[in-house]
């Protein structure tokens, strides 16, 4: 069923629970009233006939009174009643069926007078105003059912254009197109929905571009090496080139060169995976410090680099596997980028619920048009165009400081370095 006929039925219903509380109500009302007039007309009644038997009113054809009464003396004998003379005997056989109510003055029983029951709906006056009621009150049904039929048409129409605009949108996204923008109107919620739509259009538009991007980049960094390895290889085949330990050992290394780029390749698509979660525990700050320097401990010695650590927390909650990968991946880079003689520093301090592990190196400075780049992926600016390395590290220490729920920040300035700040949140 369609949003147009559910909204069309939801209206169409409620006012069908309006009218029938409405009619409840009236009615209601019309027993409340009827009973109260009734009661004026006993009331009116008894009072007429007691006037007529105290000598406060003269016998008349006439009484004042609306209704079919007789009054009779107190020997029950028909005195006088409201209906002529010429109908006094046939008014007084109806009357007869009801018993002559009694009427006592100061103890005593001066006469009767019986009244035969009308309804409401009889009486000319009532019953007119009853006929008027009930056209003015089919004429407002008919209307308001008009009106709110009319409502829920444009109501359901309101809210199902910009709806199938939404779902136009997601198909074209299903079916690959991305070019066009999601339009945001309607009520708040809808707003709300379209640009959350927008949000996944353009960050899917994003991806798609990466994506490309990532796949030439890739394609261009390994064409060389691979041609260069098949050349050699085809060289010393047919003879031409000689095949020497220190060939096969330069070949060797791109080889390995490339296994560790597919190797950071399948880290990162596990990192970015959305089943991926962080298994969150405590990690002693001092033993993260120190097990992180063993871990370099010979490249600190092959640089001749000083290694410092500075740790103000006890410690603090990370997944301690994923977290050690990444401050792995940029002490690497400290390291392998520090002046001969240089110093890298490692803090691991505390700031209110964050915890911030910053790495510090005195070696060549990244220009500040690089910073922004250089969590991209397979991205190698000019600092680093001849290190080795697959150009994913700091794209997947990127990633795994995210799924933290964390931030990373490089600052850096030639002369004093460049420093890597990740600022963890109390998980």
């Amino acid at each position: 069923m369609t949003l147009v006929k559910k909204t069309f039925l939801v209206f169409l219903l409620a006012f069908l629970v309006q009218i029938s509380l409405m009619v409840v109500l009236i009615s209601l009302g019309y027993r409340h009233s009827a009973s109260q007039w009734q009661s004026v007309r006993s009331v009116q009644a008894r009072q007429t006939a007691l006037a007529v038997l105290t000598g406060d009113s003269g016998l008349s054809d006439s009484l004042d009174f609306p209704g079919q009464l007789a009054i009779y003396d107190a020997n029950k004998i028909l005195i006088t009643t409201n209906r002529g003379m010429g109908s006094r005997a046939g008014m007084a056989r109806n009357l007869t069926v009801l018993e002559p109510i009694p009427l006592v003055l100061e103890g005593k029983v001066v006469g009767y007078y019986a009244t035969v029951e009308s309804e409401f709906g009889q009486d000319s006056a009532n019953k007119a105003l009853l006929d008027t009621m009930i056209l003015v009150l089919l004429a407002g049904i008919l209307l308001s059912l008009a009106i709110s039929l009319l409502a829920a048409l444009y109501f359901a129409r309101l809210v199902s254009r910009p709806a199938d605009q939404m779902s136009n949108a997601l198909q074209r996204m299903t079916d690959g197109d991305l070019s066009k923008m999601v339009e945001s109107s309607g009520s708040e919620e809808i707003v709300k929905i379209s640009r959350a739509i927008e949000s996944l259009r353009t960050r899917l538009l994003s991806e798609r571009t990466l994506r490309t991007q990532w796949a030439q980049d890739l394609a261009h960094d390994r064409r060389t090496p691979v041609s260069s390895i098949k050349a050699q290889l085809e060289g010393m085949a047919d003879g031409i080139l000689p095949a020497t330990p220190d060939r096969f050992l330069k070949n060797g290394r791109e080889l390995m060169r490339m296994e560790a780029l597919i190797n950071d390749l399948e880290e990162l698509m596990r990192l970015e995976s959305p089943e991926t979660r962080i298994l969150a525990e405590q990690v002693d700050a001092d033993w993260f410090a120190k097990s992180a320097r063993e871990r370099f401990e010979a490249l600190i010695l092959q640089k001749s680099v000083r290694f410092y650590t500075k740790v103000t927390i006890d410690s603090f909650t990370a997944d301690e596997g994923l977290l050690s990968r990444a401050i792995s991946n940029i002490l690497s880079n400290a390291i392998r980028h520090c002046d001969e003689g240089g110093a890298v520093t490692l803090e691991i301090t505390g700031a209110g619920k964050e915890t911030r592990i910053a790495v510090h190196n005195t070696g060549s400075y990244i220009p500040a048009e690089e910073i922004p780049k250089v969590f991209e992926r397979l991205y190698r600016g000019e600092f680093a165009r001849n290190s080795p390395g697959s150009g994913l590290g700091l794209t997947i220490v990127e990633r795994i400081i995210r799924l933290h729920g964390g931030t990373i920040m490089v600052e850096s300035e030639q002369g004093l370095g460049t420093t890597f700040t990740c600022i963890l949140p109390a998980v």
